[in-house]
């Protein structure tokens, strides 16, 4: 039988820390749908200190059956807060994720639906999870569906995720803790993920705001086998941002034994050729420096120069370490430039080899 007492959040300065008011959007639409019960009995005070005492044990385990809500996007940065909000979700769901979707009117909830199936799909794929079960609530008004209030109170839900970073459990759990047979959900907050995606360091491509005036190094990396459209984007980004200098580093054959048929990777020097006849097609004209990386960092911590980097949402926290690294040296800071993965699970070299590997077994048999 999976736990139903996970984790409650964490709340700065201690157990005793004061609880904040429900204020952010997510938080409320809880609220709406649990009543807060006056006088709650001592059975449920009870229940409520052994959810907060099972919380210890279990931090990193993961839940069973987790509830999300998301609402649809209007601006950049609440893409990039449901890209966060979703895959957190799935990465914590052991068995089934039910992800509940608000918006202005009907017609946006319904396209923002049918787009998120597959965002999510792709996530879960990526994640080493295609047999995960999927739920998608569209949220507006109809007296025969599910409303947010109902799924709350699903007997098998263990846990709810959200962007708030603060929530009271023991009034999220008020209501369930009436009806007999269930027990306390808890709540994972995700605003610390979804702050560090939207870090200020961050200029993403996406971003009508962003500032996309050309630099004179622009620097990138990967192991570009068998290059793919993947790669190209990136290239193509590197290229749109670069003035003078492209530097691009490719990973060394001596890295890459451990991943997934190895054997199937094409060699450094023919990678690299990859790398020059792309970015030849793209900009003729660049300066082009093809250089091999043996490290995690490559050339972007010994550049001396100011710089920009070009990296996706996977790879932005080893931009901020290579940053980190650059001001130990006394280098001034790399410019980061991100552009949103999609397409993640199919979009890959390692599903391309995948895919010989199956060929070639197949013209075995």
């Amino acid at each position: 039988m999976s736990r139903k007492v996970m984790k409650l959040s964490a709340v700065a300065g201690g157990a005793n820390a004061p609880v904040a008011p429900l204020g952010a959007a997510s938080v409320l639409a809880v609220v709406a749908g649990v009543a807060a019960v006056v006088g709650a009995s001592a059975l449920h005070k009870r229940r409520a200190a052994a959810a907060t005492a099972a919380a210890a044990a279990s931090d990193a385990a993961q839940v069973a059956v987790g509830l999300l809500r998301v609402h649809v996007p209007q601006n950049f940065r609440d893409l990039v807060k449901n890209d966060v909000l979703v895959e957190k979700a799935v990465e914590s769901v052991a068995r089934s994720l039910v992800i509940f979707v608000a918006g202005r009117d009907k017609h946006e909830i319904v396209n923002y639906t049918s787009e998120l199936y597959s965002l999510v799909w792709d996530v879960a794929c990526l994640q080493g999870k295609p047999l995960l079960d999927i739920r998608i609530v569209s949220g507006f008004a109809d007296a025969h569906a599910r409303s947010w209030g109902d799924l709350v109170l699903l007997p098998e839900l263990n846990a709810v995720f959200g962007e708030d970073a603060l929530v009271d459990v023991q009034r999220l759990n008020a209501q369930r803790f009436e009806r007999d047979g269930l027990f306390a959900v808890t709540y994972h907050p995700l605003a610390m993920h979804i702050e560090r995606r939207l870090s200020p360091e961050f200029k993403y491509f996406e971003n009508e705001h962003t500032d996309l005036t050309p630099h004179d190094v622009v620097i990138l990396g990967g192991t570009f086998d068998h290059l793919h459209n993947g790669h190209k984007k990136l290239l193509s980004l590197a290229v749109s941002i670069c003035a003078r200098r492209i530097v691009v580093g490719v990973t060394a054959d001596k890295m890459l034994v451990h991943k997934s048929h190895a054997a199937l990777i094409e060699p450094l020097a023919r990678r690299q050729q990859s790398v020059r006849d792309y970015v030849a097609f793209l900009k003729p004209h660049v300066a082009l420096e093809v250089v091999t990386i043996e490290d995690p960092f490559g050339p972007a911590i010994t550049i001396p120069e100011p710089a920009a980097i070009v990296v996706s949402t996977e790879t932005v926290a080893g931009a901020t370490k290579i940053n980190t690294i650059r001001v130990e040296r006394a280098l001034p800071k790399v410019h980061i430039f991100v552009c949103r993965r999609t397409e993640s699970s199919t979009l890959s070299s390692s599903y391309i080899r995948e895919r010989l590997a199956a060929a070639a077994s197949t013209a075995r048999s």
